[in-house]
């Protein structure tokens, strides 16, 4: 079965200016892995047990998209791998099991998936916003942190005497 991947899916986003058309294709491409992805992204809670940054894998840049050793459709359910801590998957092994998915998904995904592991997704593909995502799936991420703005201090501005 022929799938549009995800990363092809945020690279039609981008090639659109309006909000609206945005909304749409992604709304047009709903599945549950792209929920998924756009879930590990966006929830705060969600944090996968690696260190940052990209670990050194075999980038295979030559293969055509849809033509890897598998792909983010089926590896994504071994997602609960890198999500929750198990005591009997040493820190070592899982970022081996991680490498190696890299290394099995075609490059554009193991990049996408090096950013969504970081909460970086934004940078690869700056269309894929927080606000853009809860608009085109309503209710799926939790509402956005407020930002608390600096506290002035009492008192105001220290008074220094002058010298008379």
């Amino acid at each position: 079965m022929n799938r549009t991947s995800i990363p092809q899916i945020f690279e039609e986003v981008e090639k659109f200016p309006s909000k609206q058309a945005k909304i749409d294709i992604l709304r047009r491409y709903d599945n549950q892995i792209l929920r998924g992805i756009l879930e590990l992204n966006f929830i705060p809670e969600y944090k996968m047990l690696l260190p940052e940054g990209a670990p050194p894998f075999k980038k295979d840049d030559k293969t055509p998209d849809g033509y890897s050793e598998t792909n983010l459709f089926t590896e994504f359910r071994r997602m609960y791998i890198w999500l929750r801590p198990d005591p009997n998957i040493s820190k070592t092994k899982r970022e081996q099991l991680w490498i190696q998915m890299l290394e099995g998904i075609h490059w554009k995904e193991a990049d996408l998936m090096n950013h969504v592991k970081d909460k970086k997704l934004t940078e690869l593909y700056k269309s894929i916003t927080y606000d853009l995502v809860s608009e085109a799936f309503p209710g799926m991420l939790p509402p956005k942190p407020v930002e608390e703005a600096p506290k002035k201090k009492k008192g105001g501005a220290k008074q220094v005497p002058l010298a008379g």
